[in-house]
């Protein structure tokens, strides 16, 4: 499928979100708001919009992929999009032509992980591969058709690597997950990534993942890593997700290796290590090439930031105010959920930068004070990086001897430190959120809970689409067609271009 009709196939998710948001809105003590983006994000923003369900504020989002979530955007069918790829050239130009507003809001920070399914030559499950930029990019631009490669070799010379073939696993929808993957290839790993690119005619950010050989192409992160974790057809493969991803299925990332030469798994330290080397420019929009370059040994080169999307004007001010306090939670007490669930919490001056914008947003109350007991942020409390699931092992994991890594100060910066041995035990996440600012409480969702609110999801479309009349399934046509719509063009550009080669 062409990266257009996928988009437009998206829309049809999407426009089924809505109306299901318009059921529940009648029912709600305030307006829904509505967004549609980034899968790599989306285990913190469904956790985070549970927190504030519980306080009666309605949040629909609904993970599509970035490339599809930014077009909704466009188009005003949602009112925020998450996006790991800022808007292109003439994504701008149709914005300023409707005069449609727009701003960046990093929410948390984050690793992309190399996600991976293998036993060795003896059968036992791998846990401790590593990879180096030149290995990952020969295997996702197809080079690699089997796991004892000699560049996987070179990399695991302590590993029994089998015979076994390698299936890589990449995205079918528009993806800030493949962006990221890509920015990093093509920096460090030029040797591959530029030949892969002229043989595929792509070019950064990349959205869509070429078809490469023996690949399986699935949608979502969710999707990604559910293939990857099923012990039936997912031995063998690899592909790439957010960290959280990999540990919600239990399973070990792939250490990369930095540019001090030691391989590091993307623990919440380990990517706010990395971090400390990007740079932001004015629109809050990252530069990553100091992190892919992080002197650091404990430092992950393929951390980076997630953004939300949101207007400065031409919102009503209701829905506003609803989008403006969640934000204002996610910036504070939401972060201290962000290692748990797998990503890493934003430093104080990205938080000052999120109330600067928060402000911007019609209807946005006060934000609160950059204190400990107004926003209770763990780089701002001092409780550092808090617990993630990938806490422990941080580097060399096939060396003779274990390291791990805690952080000294407040954790928007401290200077790592290395100790032989152990593990850095994870810390407790406290139950209650921010109150006195925004009014919310943290609820940390389990996975029997997670499973039950989907089941419930799934019963709840299935009777609405059984009670569903004329009108709902016209409403539904129309939404999809005012969608879809703007894509057609694009449509009948794609199959010029194509008949003219």
């Amino acid at each position: 499928m062409i990266p257009v009709l996928r988009i437009a196939a998206a829309a049809v998710l999407v426009a089924a979100a809505m109306l299901l948001a318009s059921e529940r809105s009648a029912q709600a003590s305030g307006p829904t708001i509505t967004g549609a983006g980034s899968t790599w994000v989306q285990i913190a923003l469904d956790q985070w919009r549970a927190d504030a369900a519980r306080q009666g504020l309605s949040i629909n989002y609904q993970g599509v992929g970035s490339t599809a979530g930014r077009q909704f955007y466009v188009i005003g069918q949602v009112d925020f999009a998450a996006s790991e790829i800022p808007f292109l050239p003439d994504e701008v130009a149709q914005m300023r032509s409707i005069h449609r507003s727009y701003q960046y809001l990093p929410d948390v920070a984050g690793g992309t992980a190399i996600m991976y399914n293998l036993k060795d030559a003896s059968g036992h499950q791998v846990n401790n591969l590593q990879l180096s930029a030149g290995t990952v990019a020969k295997i996702f631009a197809g080079k690699i058709t089997a796991w004892n490669d000699p560049a996987i070799r070179a990399d695991n010379p302590r590993l029994a690597l089998p015979s076994t073939s390698l299936v890589p696993v990449i995205r079918s929808d528009g993806s800030g997950t493949s962006a990221k993957l890509a920015d990093y290839l093509a920096h460090e790993a030029s040797s591959t990534w530029g030949p892969f690119a002229a043989q595929y005619h792509v070019r950064l950010p990349l959205q869509f993942w070429p078809n490469i050989p023996r690949a399986v192409a699935v949608r979502g992160s969710d999707g990604m890593a559910n293939y990857i974790a099923n012990p039936s057809v997912g031995q063998g493969s690899i592909g790439y997700v957010e960290a959280g991803y990999v540990y919600e299925h239990s399973m070990t990332p792939a250490y990369i290796r930095n540019a001090s030469g030691h391989f590091a798994g993307p623990t919440s330290i380990n990517v706010s290590v990395g971090l400390k080397h990007a740079t932001l420019n004015r629109d809050l929009t990252q530069n990553l090439i100091g992190v892919y370059n992080a002197p650091e040994p404990n430092a992950y080169p393929l951390a980076s930031y997630s953004y939300l999307i949101t207007p400065t004007s031409g919102i009503d001010p209701a829905k506003g105010a609803v989008l403006a306090k969640w934000i204002i939670y996610i910036a504070c007490a939401g972060q201290r959920e962000a290692a748990p669930l797998g990503y890493s919490p934003l430093p104080p001056n990205l938080v000052q930068a999120v109330f600067s914008a928060v402000k911007r947003i019609p209807g946005a109350p006060a934000t609160p004070a950059l204190t400990p007991t107004a926003c209770p942020n763990p780089t701002i409390t001092g409780q550092g990086y808090g617990g993630s699931p990938g806490s422990g092992t941080s580097s060399d994991p096939q060396s003779t001897t274990t390291t791990t890594t805690t952080t000294t100060g407040n954790g928007s910066g401290g200077t790592p430190t290395t100790k032989t041995g152990g593990k850095t035990p994870s810390a407790a996440v406290s139950p209650t959120g921010d109150p006195a600012a925004v009014g919310l409480q943290v609820d940390t969702l389990s996975a029997a809970r997670k499973q039950a609110a989907f089941d419930a999801g799934v019963k709840e479309a299935a009777s609405v689409s059984q009670a569903a009349g004329t009108p709902q399934l016209l409403a539904a046509a129309l939404l999809v067609a005012l969608v879809a719509a703007p894509l057609v063009p694009m449509l009948r550009r794609s199959r010029a271009r194509r008949a003219a080669r």
